[in-house]
């Protein structure tokens, strides 16, 4: 009986640390990707550089964005004082691990309010990410991003 007790309390302990091993790595999941949506935010590339691998592809709305140009992104969005302030909300749909990999669905809603007017904007995605663990640190590789309509 003493064995069976002792079995079922490691049994417990294995899936009970695992739960919290899932929730820790999504909890860096979700940091890099809000730390990541700064680019937009706060237009800088210091954003990008901690949190993507060098190859890197956005997918948005057809078309493919690499580096470059989320560097004339931010290039634009910095030649002149910024009009808007931005604040992003992702919900999440699913997150999936395999060893180094991970596999993200979210919605993602941007709320933009005009510095100008005050007046609100809310844009709505419906986007994937995959990331790799590099170094015992979660790096964006690829996301794909839909317009909601």
């Amino acid at each position: 009986m003493k064995q069976l007790i002792f079995l079922v309390t490691l049994i417990f302990c294995s899936f009970s640390t695992k739960a919290q091993n899932v929730e820790k790595e999504t909890a860096a999941i979700k940091a890099v990707l809000t730390d990541f949506f700064e680019t937009f935010t706060h237009p800088d590339m210091k954003y990008f550089d901690r949190n993507c691998s060098p190859d890197f592809q956005l997918l948005e709305v057809g078309e493919v964005w690499e580096r470059k140009e989320i560097q004339a992104y931010v290039d634009r969005m910095t030649a002149k004082p910024l009009t808007f302030e931005r604040t992003n909300q992702f919900d999440f749909i699913k997150v999936k691990f395999y060893k180094n990999i991970a596999w993200v669905n979210y919605h993602n809603t941007a709320t933009i309010r005009s510095l100008q007017d005050n007046s609100i904007k809310k844009r709505e995605w419906l986007e994937s990410i995959i990331l790799e663990k590099v170094k015992g640190r979660w790096v964006l590789q690829q996301m794909h991003s839909s317009v909601k309509k």
